[in-house]
């Protein structure tokens, strides 16, 4: 015997239909809610307790489908019955991949109803044990000063680096935000015959744009008020190893005037001083912008960005190079759980296909920031509940109107109340207010 009822969502536009099976499984001992509508179905899951899903797949509007596969994601625990009036080898097999566990096509009868349902609520208590790790990927894999991956696209990068590594060349690197170019300029630096000698990084977009002179090439004593003694800038600290310009596109026009002359006469002079410096290091300059096009705008000046593109390095966005996704991963789950004093956290194979879908506009930083995030807050498996909510599958509702504050109010208690089948008590829980404060409202 069960010692609890179950909730059971049942979704169907068909009123018939949601009225039998509401009877049927209430002879069962389940509670049932009913929805008419998939958006009316999501707010009935975000307010509730749902056991078990059963859904219709043909429906104005948002299907069935769809449906299955937000909850999948959005509620993973909730296993998910399909019915249809409509039987397809196709539609059962779309459902299955969409994650529904059972199929149902009508007209069925009440003992093949039992058996779906009895059988979806054992496998919800069995699914707790059975959760997949990351399969072990195959292929071989590149591991290059802390380049991770087994694309061709990676493959590429690091033969492009060990080529550059060893000599003085100019190196431009142009990639996405977040796509690893300050990892590249490092490995270019401390893989070669010059890394026992400085690498500098300069941040030029943290730079105001009134300091950025006196920063990059140093100042004598006296050349503005406040310099009080001559300080060496960062070109005259990264001599003899290699100074890397991050954002080099948003350099004023004046600095790029200087910048060109170090790269043209291998010389700097600092602030408030007409005496030149002899200098020998590596330029490595990166950038997110496209600057041949904004030496053709006039926003960069053409020369430099010639002299800057002796060596040009791509670094690829992540969307490009899918199967360094899971490697990615499983870097990041070590990475971390070590650097948290945790356990060695393991990835369902269910929440790495969420994570494999995403498109990554931020590319490695932000795939990396969101496995950070999952292992501060899950246990020592990551499962589908932990994955931040906008990377799960979305429900492509309609805009709605702007409404007034008052009738959101009133909309929303009355949908919680249809939700609790009007008891006000528990109304007035999920509304967080008095049950004085609801009956006012409800008078209103």
């Amino acid at each position: 015997m069960k010692s609890k009822k179950e909730n059971i969502l049942i979704v169907d536009d068909n009123y018939d239909m949601l009225e039998l099976l509401h009877r049927n499984l209430k002879a069962q001992n389940f509670h049932t809610y009913k929805a008419s509508s998939v958006k009316e179905a999501i707010d009935i899951l975000k307010f509730s307790s749902v056991d078990l899903l059963i859904t219709d797949l043909q429906m104005p509007g948002i299907n069935g489908i769809e449906l299955v596969k937000y909850v999948d994601e959005h509620f993973p625990a909730i296993p998910k019955l399909v019915i249809t009036g409509f039987p397809s080898v196709d539609s059962a097999i779309e459902a299955v991949k969409s994650g529904a566990l059972d199929y149902l096509a009508k007209p069925f009868t009440n003992d093949e109803l039992k058996k779906a349902v009895q059988n979806l609520i054992v496998s919800k208590e069995n699914a707790k044990n059975n959760n997949e790790e990351v399969a072990s990927s195959s292929g071989k894999i590149t591991e290059y000063a802390g380049i991770v991956g087994k694309s061709q696209q990676i493959v590429q990068l690091v033969d492009l680096i060990q080529r550059v590594k060893d000599n003085r060349a100019t190196v431009l690197i142009q990639g996405e935000s977040g796509t690893g170019k300050e990892l590249v300029a490092r490995a270019i630096h401390y893989e070669g015959v010059f890394s026992s000698k400085p690498f500098v990084v300069v941040n030029c977009g943290a730079i105001p744009e009134s300091l950025m002179e006196s920063e990059l090439f140093g100042y004598v004593k006296g050349a503005f008020t406040g310099a009080n003694e001559t300080r060496d800038g960062f070109f005259q600290a990264a001599a003899g190893g290699t100074i890397f310009l991050d954002e080099i596109g948003t350099a004023p026009l004046a600095v790029q005037t200087r910048l060109l002359r170090v790269l043209q006469e291998k010389e700097v002079s600092m602030v408030g001083s007409q005496k030149t410096q002899k200098i020998e290091l590596r330029i490595i300059a990166a950038t997110n912008n496209d600057l041949y096009e904004m030496s053709n705008k006039g926003a960069f000046r053409e020369d430099l960005y010639y002299r800057l593109n002796v060596v040009n390095i791509e670094t690829p966005p992540l969307r490009n190079r899918r199967s360094d996704i899971k490697l990615l991963i499983i870097t990041f789950l070590n990475k971390y759980s070590v650097e948290y004093n945790k356990p060695q956290i393991t990835i369902s194979a269910k929440a790495v296909s969420v994570l494999m879908r995403h498109s990554w506009p931020g590319n490695v930083r932000e795939l990396e920031n969101v496995i950070q995030r999952m292992i501060i807050m899950s246990g020592d498996q990551i499962e589908v509940a932990d994955v931040p909510e906008y990377l799960k599958f979305p429900m492509p509702f309609e805009k709605e109107e702007f409404k007034s504050l008052k009738d959101i109010e009133k909309a929303h208690i009355l949908k919680v109340l249809s939700v609790v089948e009007n008891n006000k008590t528990r109304a007035a829980e999920i509304l967080q207010i008095d049950r004085k404060t609801l009956r006012q409202k409800l008078e209103k």
